[in-house]
Order: C-alpha cells, then structure tokens, then sequence
C-alpha cells in the first residue's frame, strides 16, 4: 500500500465499522461513498496494468508522456477506461463480511489491487459479455483468477501484463 492508500484503507475501516452500518449501506447515497472508497483505493496506485491493444491506442493517439498516462484523460471521448477486474461491489461486499476483522479487509483490498487501462471496445466487451458488474456465478475470492470475467470478453485478447505509470488527480 502506499501513503494515499493506507489513509483509504482507514478510511474505509472507519465508515464500516459504524454501529449500525448494515442498515446505513441499505441508503443508496452510503453504498455509493463505500463503493467509491473501495475503488479508488486501487486507483490510487502509480502503477496500472494495461492490455496491448490499449497501450497500442495510447501510443497512436499520444496519450502517453515522460510520466506515463494521466489519469485524467480517461474518457470515452479518448477511447479507453480504467477497469476493475473485480468490479468494486463484488470486493465491497466480501469487505462487509469481515468489516470486523481489519487483517482480512486489508488482505481482500491487496489480493484485487489491480486497475487495468483498457479501450472502451474492450470494456463495453467485458459488458456485453453480461460480466459488467460481477464475477462468474463459481467464482471463489482467493480461490479464482481475477481477470476471470476477460476471458468471456471476444476482445480482450491477453490477461494484461504490462505496466504502465500513471499520475494525476485520480480519476473514477
């Protein structure tokens, strides 16, 4: 973890250790704010996965610099996205079964602390593929492949294995 996540980590163990928090997360506004804490304690790495049809879009379209991908450029407009390869309310739930046990929240943020750079007709893959949200019904944390929804996506051709730098404002 570094700096940025460690205060989102906390932040995260403090909103779900309110008393009363199950009846709290039921309010659309709350489940939101954990979900957007739960995602962007990933983005908040230096680092990002990326596949090579997206780095070969970011390299076309210059996108990348000395510094790597700001993370504002991100659009649909520029063609690609920042991708949870376990969308965030699978790993806030599984969160919210251990909101007591500090160890394992942070074992289950480091196990799916990975964003990929993928270009939208990537992502809009993953989506068609009915995976937009959510893993395969068997699919078991600690147990499975993370990127498991990619291989029902046409598109996405490679589990990604590049890194990329990215810096800037983080961006959802």
């Amino acid at each position: 973890m570094n700096t940025l996540q460690t205060k989102i980590f906390n932040v995260i163990n403090a909103i779900i250790r309110i008393d009363d928090f199950g009846e709290y997360y039921k309010d659309h506004t709350i489940r939101y704010g954990v979900l957007n804490y739960v995602a962007k304690f990933s983005l908040s790495k230096d680092k990002y996965l990326i596949t090579a049809k997206a780095y070969r879009h970011l390299e076309l379209n210059g996108f990348l610099n000395e510094k790597g991908l700001r993370r504002g450029l991100k659009s649909r407009k520029n063609g690609f996205t920042y991708e949870h390869p376990v969308p965030s309310n699978r790993i806030s739930a599984e969160i919210i079964k251990y909101r007591y046990d500090e160890d394992m929240v942070a074992k289950i943020l480091n196990w799916t602390d990975y964003i990929v750079v993928l270009t939208t007709d990537e992502n809009n893959s993953i989506k068609d593929s009915g995976f937009q949200n959510n893993m395969p019904e068997d699919w078991i944390f600690f147990k499975d492949n993370i990127f498991e929804r990619y291989k029902f996506s046409p598109l996405v051709e490679d589990i990604p294995s590049q890194e990329i730098n990215v810096y800037g404002q983080i961006c959802r």
